[in-house]
Formats: C-alpha cells, sequence, structure tokens
C-alpha cells in the first residue's frame, strides 16, 4: 500500500487535545488485526459516561440523518415533511414525540425554514458540525455511510436510551405510542436472514465474531436501537489513538467495492460479542410474528407499477405495520403519495 500521512484530531469531551500523525501501514495493523477468541481488548470508553441503563423503558425519541440532494432538494424536503405529518398523526402518546434531525452546516438554515411545525411533534435541528470535528474520517465517507455512522454516533453522544431510526422516505401509517414496541423490557425490532446480505459476513470479520449463516441480525431503516449498544458498538472499533469515525472510514476504503460494514450489522455483530443482544432486543421468533410489527413490507412502495397496485386496494385499519417506505425514485407526485400514506385509517 502506498504510505500517506493521516492527521488525527484526539477529541474527548468534543475537546481537540492533541493531532497524532501515522502512516496507512500503521493504521492498518491497528485497525485490521481482530482480537483471537478470548483475548480481551482494553478501550476507554469516550461517549456517555451515564450509569448502564438497561434495557428499554420507552421508545419517544427518534434520530432522522438528512442531506439534500442538489438536484432533488425540493423532493426531499416534500417526503420530509410528508414524514413528519405522518407521526403527528398516528403517535398517540400524551407526552411529545422527539425527533432529532441532523443535517449538512449547508442544508441546517433551509431545513429550519421549510420543516412544519405540528402538535405532537417536537423538532429539534443540528448541523453533523455539533458532532464531528472538522478531521474527522467521517468526513471522509460518502453521504450513505455518513447517515448510518449518524444513527449510531449521535444517539450515543447523548445519550439515548431506545430511539427509533428513521429516513426521509419513511411515513408512518399507524398509530403508536412510548410503549407500543416494548414487551417485558426488550425492543420488538426488525430482524432478517444474514444470507440475505453479504454484509453480515463482512462485519462478523471486521468485528471478530463467527458468521452464522443461519442467523438474524436487526434490518435496515426503520428500525428500534439503543443508545447504549450503539456506544457499544463504535467504541469496539477505538484503537488507541484511533477514534471509531477514522477506523471504520478506512475499512471503507480498504474494502472499496464492497458494502464492509452497515449501522445494524455492526451493532449486532458486536452485541453478540459482547452476549447482551438479547438483554435489550426480543429475538426474532417472536418479533417475525407478533401482532405488533414495525414494518409493514406489503404496504411499501417500491416502484410506479407497484404503487398503481397498491392504490386500488381498499385501505383498511391496519396497513401490516407501524411504517413503510415510499423509495424516492419512484417519481410519484408527492400529494399522490400523501394520499395514499394517510388513506390508512388512524
Amino acid at each position: 500500500m502506498v504510505e500517506a500521512i493521516t492527521s488525527l484530531i484526539i477529541a474527548t469531551d468534543g475537546l481537540a487535545e492533541a493531532y497524532v500523525r501515522f502512516s496507512l501501514s500503521d493504521l492498518q495493523d491497528l485497525i485490521c488485526k481482530s482480537p483471537r477468541k478470548g483475548e480481551h481488548v482494553r478501550r476507554s470508553n469516550h461517549y456517555s459516561r451515564m450509569p448502564a441503563a438497561r434495557m428499554f423503558s420507552e421508545v419517544r425519541q427518534a434520530i432522522l440523518p438528512l442531506a439534500l440532494r442538489r438536484l432533488h432538494r425540493r423532493g426531499d424536503l416534500e417526503r420530509t415533511r410528508l414524514l413528519i405529518e405522518s407521526l403527528a398523526k398516528h403517535w398517540r402518546d400524551p407526552l411529545p414525540f422527539e425527533l432529532l434531525i441532523v443535517s449538512p452546516t449547508r442544508d441546517a438554515d433551509l431545513l429550519r425554514a421549510s420543516l412544519p411545525r405540528l402538535s405532537g411533534v417536537n423538532i429539534t435541528l443540528r448541523p453533523e458540525s455539533d458532532f464531528f470535528l472538522p478531521f474527522s474520517g467521517f468526513f471522509m465517507l460518502t453521504g450513505w455511510f455518513r447517515q448510518q455512522i449518524v444513527k449510531l454516533h449521535v444517539p450515543a453522544v447523548l445519550g439515548f436510551d431506545g430511539y427509533l431510526t428513521l429516513d426521509s422516505d419513511v411515513v408512518c401509517v399507524g398509530d403508536f405510542d412510548a410503549m407500543t414496541f416494548i414487551e417485558k423490557g426488550r425492543a420488538l425490532s426488525r430482524w432478517e436472514p444474514k444470507h440475505h446480505h453479504e454484509w453480515w459476513q463482512n462485519a462478523s470479520r471486521f468485528v471478530g465474531v463467527p458468521y452464522d449463516s443461519k442467523g438474524h441480525g436487526l434490518s435496515v431503516t426503520p428500525n428500534i436501537l439503543h443508545g447504549k449498544l450503539a456506544a457499544q458498538a463504535l467504541e469496539h472499533f477505538r484503537f488507541g489513538p484511533i477514534d471509531p469515525m477514522t477506523s471504520l472510514s478506512f475499512q471503507v476504503i480498504r474494502k472499496l467495492g464492497t458494502i464492509p460494514w452497515t449501522e445494524y450489522s455492526l451493532y449486532t455483530s458486536v452485541a453478540e460479542l459482547q452476549g447482551n443482544l438479547f438483554d435489550y432486543h426480543l429475538h426474532w421468533d417472536p418479533c417475525y410474528f407478533s401482532n405488533t410489527q414495525l414494518f409493514s413490507e406489503q404496504s411499501c412502495v417500491w416502484d410506479a407499477d407497484a404503487f398503481e397496485r397498491l392504490v386500488k386496494l381498499p385501505n383498511g385499519p391496519n396497513a401490516g405495520g407501524t411504517f413503510i417506505i415510499v423509495q424516492s425514485g419512484t417519481r410519484i407526485p408527492i400529494e399522490q403519495v400523501r394520499d395514499y400514506c394517510l388513506s390508512f385509517a388512524s
């Protein structure tokens, strides 16, 4: 590998302490050598130093990474407005739903001026620069990987307990409250078979946990995570002065052409390694067959043809789940999408 010099800022409690220089070969030695089975690696915890809050007590917070695309800014704003509108319609708790939107600094002012303020939903908008230093490895990543990091790092820094992960193409179509997705202190999260995606095997190798092709892991957005396990996942990739952002961005560069990890594969795999995944999340079997479903595959809009078929079906009180996805590339007029999504009965 060609030698290059990387400048890193080492931060504690958000303050830059020192600059340290490493060659990429040194960085590779630190990151790519996973601990052998049974070997314990000591890592200091740079995330919230609050007492460990075991399991889930409620889910009333959500994280939404949002970067407006230059050529599709209007569509991105319209879909985000629809998400907020749908949350306001279906939230059934006496206390407000807390939605945190994290955006690039360039988008923050426009979003503050454009997003609706509706009863029952408190919106907080913060720029990425509030959570990542200017020379962070976070800014080496492309937009898709940045969004994944935001869903782990920001809740961990802010000390979230249970929280929803959202994207701008997600819409709420079913009523819920702070306790809907909790059963006996554990989350009714969304799972998927690991053999469906290659990133599960890649992440297992990176984390240092055995890959089980018959196993299941937490599926993609929307989903329910816990801030304690999000912090745990990131801390696993702190190697001395090398922070998790640098470790993860280096792995993306090293594995160009593949998907070396996703936020959910890292979260799941590290919790499996630590043996505490099912302290926080209900096993996948009861989640698959529960009457309470976070997500409805059957009501999602993946393309224009599927949309034409779905709008002809009678919408009843149950969409099959609380959230659906309306794929942003369908080019369906937003008013038609709104009519479809808000047609599900409360």
